[in-house]
């Protein structure tokens, strides 16, 4: 058996039928207590029984009683994302973080699994309750029910709804009667009084100091000495030459001064986060998923030594969580600290194809530590392991080129091949370039 308690490499079928099962086996081995011994009967059939809740239970037990409570944790983690709805390994989590001393996340799990056991047994209940009824009572309660929907809509209540109808086109009617336009109201033509009183002042000529010279001169102006009394003539009024039109001059209107648009602001920046901001983000996450999440995006920018804070950090949270391995691994490697890459990137494989298994991080686990012996110049076991890498979906793209790195040591055709299918996924990869120069 391997360090990790099961060998992926080793695994054979169930025996044939007729054989106890092997979840009983182990659990009567748990129960008389040998749980190494129940650990390599789990193991033997992992590939069968890795989706099955009551197999990463059994795990989990065996784990806790040889006294390895992390990978006890491990499996029962693994129980909970395969059944969700279970309180079971709820309430095993929880007793096993009282006994690593995590009371306050430990009464959180049971109060979820307290939840889930209140959801069973009123589902349990109604069901029982369901099935308590004997066949008399259920053909009366249907009799029950085709009578009172047949009797749902009596004549009483088919009047009222033709009341109702019959009120609402009325209504309708109305409302359509006050809003149509009505005939035109003939109106009498104004008198001549009204039509001087609404007419406005209109300046016929405008002032002489406004007209221009040749304009001015045009204007006679007769004036006769001012008499008083009844019998004085009445003052003429100024005459204007008959060669100008009397046309209404309008009044000028004053140009409205412009205004200048008002000043744009100034739109600044936000500024960076600080190291600081990053250390009160790390300190106030405690979701292992969104960290990684966040150490992913960190990594994409090339910001390589955030995101290994927020990888270990995660791991800190769930030393188990394979995405975050797998990250940390690549942090490792472009720090070329190439043993402990090395460590992490077996522990993820052993997860990748165990109870976490999920699309792409086995592949991401092989070409990392294939990566690793190419390194250190183990051709023969760095070829295996990125053409392994390679087989699988969602392998990296670098996997492609240092297959090709590899074989091209030896001068094989097939490095050719390698380096095309890398420039294929990344054609501005920063080995593109490597890439090009190597098949030319």
């Amino acid at each position: 058996m391997s360090d990790f308690g099961f060998d992926a490499y080793v695994l054979d079928d169930l025996d044939p039928t007729g054989a106890p099962h092997p979840l009983e086996i182990a659990r009567d081995l748990i129960a008389t207590g040998k749980p190494r011994s129940a650990l390599e009967v789990l193991a033997e059939h992992q590939k069968r029984l890795a989706d099955d809740p009551d197999y990463l239970i059994l795990c989990g037990e065996a784990w806790r009683a040889a006294g390895d409570a992390p990978r006890a944790q491990h499996a029962l983690l693994g129980a909970i994302r395969v059944a969700p709805e279970d309180p079971r390994p709820l309430q095993l989590l929880g007793d096993l973080l009282v006994e690593r001393g995590e009371e306050e996340r430990a009464q959180r799990v049971f109060e979820k699994a307290q939840r889930l056991e209140l959801a069973e047994s009123v589902g349990t209940a109604a069901l029982e309750e369901a099935d308590g009824e004997t066949p008399g009572d259920l053909i009366a309660a249907a009799e029950r029910e085709e009578r009172t929907r047949q009797t749902s809509v009596n004549p009483r209540q088919l009047l009222l709804v033709v009341a109702v109808i019959l009120g609402i086109g009325l209504l309708m009617s109305g409302i359509a009667l006050l809003v149509a336009p009505g005939p035109p109201i003939a109106e009498e033509p104004p008198t001549a009084s009204e039509v001087v009183a609404l007419t406005p002042e209109v300046e016929i000529a405008p002032r002489l100091e406004e007209l221009v010279p040749s304009e001015r001169a045009s204007i006679e102006v007769v004036t006769e000495p001012t008499a008083t009394g009844p019998g004085a003539p009445a003052v003429a009024e100024p005459a204007i030459e008959a060669s100008r039109p009397t046309t209404a001059v309008a009044p000028r209107a004053k140009k409205k001064p412009k205004r200048s648009p008002p000043p744009r602001k100034k739109v600044e920046s936000l500024p960076e986060p600080t190291e600081a901001d990053f250390d009160a983000e790390l300190a106030a996450s405690t979701d292992a998923t969104e960290l990684t999440t966040r150490a992913d995006t960190l990594s994409a920018r090339g910001q390589s030594s955030l995101a290994a804070k927020f990888y270990r950090r995660a791991l800190e949270i769930d030393p188990d969580y394979a995405p975050a391995l797998v990250g940390m691994g690549r942090s490792l490697l472009r720090a070329e600290k190439y043993a402990e890459a090395m460590g992490n990137a077996t522990r993820a494989l052993q997860l990748a194809r165990g109870v976490d298994a999920r699309p792409g991080l086995e592949a991401e686990a092989l070409y990392q530590i294939g990566r690793v012996h190419h390194q250190r110049g183990e051709e023969d076991a760095a070829r295996r392991l990125l053409r392994q890498s390679t087989s699988l979906p969602r392998a990296p793209a670098g996997a492609w080129f240092y297959l090709g790195e590899s074989l091209s040591r030896d001068n094989s055709p097939a490095a050719r091949a390698a380096y095309e299918q890398y420039l294929e996924r990344k054609p501005n990869g920063y080995l593109s370039d490597r890439a090009r120069r190597a098949i030319q």
